[in-house]
Order: C-alpha cells, then structure tokens, then sequence
C-alpha cells in the first residue's frame, strides 16, 4: 500500500513539475510581466534575424499558395447575386426542404411478420450425421 502512495505522489510531483515548467515557458508570452526581460531570462531569442540570402531568392522566385499577412487580396472575378438569383435560390431550397418533410412525414410500410414463429427445419437422418 505504501509504494502506490508513493508511486502517486511521485507521479503528481512530476506532473506538478512540468505544469510549472510549461507555466514559465509560457509567461514569457505576457506582456505584464517584465516585457523585455522574462523571454531573455527564459532563454527565448525576441529579435527575429535578417533571413539568409538563399532564402530571400527563394521566396521571392517561388509562389505562394496563400496570401501573406498585409497583403489585400485580389478583387473576386464572380459578381454577387443579385436579389432575382438569390429569390429564385431561397424558392429552390424551400421545395427541397418541404420534399424532404413530405418523404420524412410518409406512414410506414405495413410489415410482412405476422407474429408467427416458423417451425424448425427437420434434423437430417442419422446415416448422414458423422460418426
């Protein structure tokens, strides 16, 4: 009984540990406390360098599958619907919607069973059955 006391503590010990840990990697985020000094006295690097020159040509050459941060994106080439479409879309759509109720809404099938057990299927002789 003693050793899982004390394989429990342990364990919430370590777990305590790493919470704690993980809490003062994570103040270094806050800005409340001591803005400049906690990243640097946790051993987070806050300047962000000058990228090497192989990844400047790189980047610059290759593109991009997504829009950077600050950049406006392109004008869309599709114009909107106008009040007409979008009508004739909501009418679409209440008639799939009120198809789908009336299919929902439709009584059951009767079933076939009529309550009755059949009987079971006769044994086969016994000259078939193995020895």
């Amino acid at each position: 009984m003693r050793h899982a006391q004390a394989h429990r503590f342990v364990s919430r010990l370590v777990a305590a540990l790493i919470l704690a840990g993980m809490a003062q990697g994570l103040s270094a985020c806050l800005e409340s406390n001591h803005p400049g000094r906690m990243p640097q006295l946790g051993g987070v690097r806050t300047e962000v360098g000058e990228p090497k020159e192989f990844v400047r040509e790189t980047r610059a050459a290759a593109p991009q599958d997504f829009i950077p941060v600050g950049v406006t994106p392109p004008a869309r080439s599709l114009a909107p619907r106008d009040e007409k479409a979008a009508a004739a879309l909501e009418k679409d759509l209440l008639a799939d919607r009120q198809r789908s109720q009336g299919i929902a809404n439709r009584p059951l099938p009767r079933s076939t069973y009529d309550g009755s057990i059949p009987p079971r299927p006769a044994p086969p002789p016994k000259e078939l059955l193995p020895q």
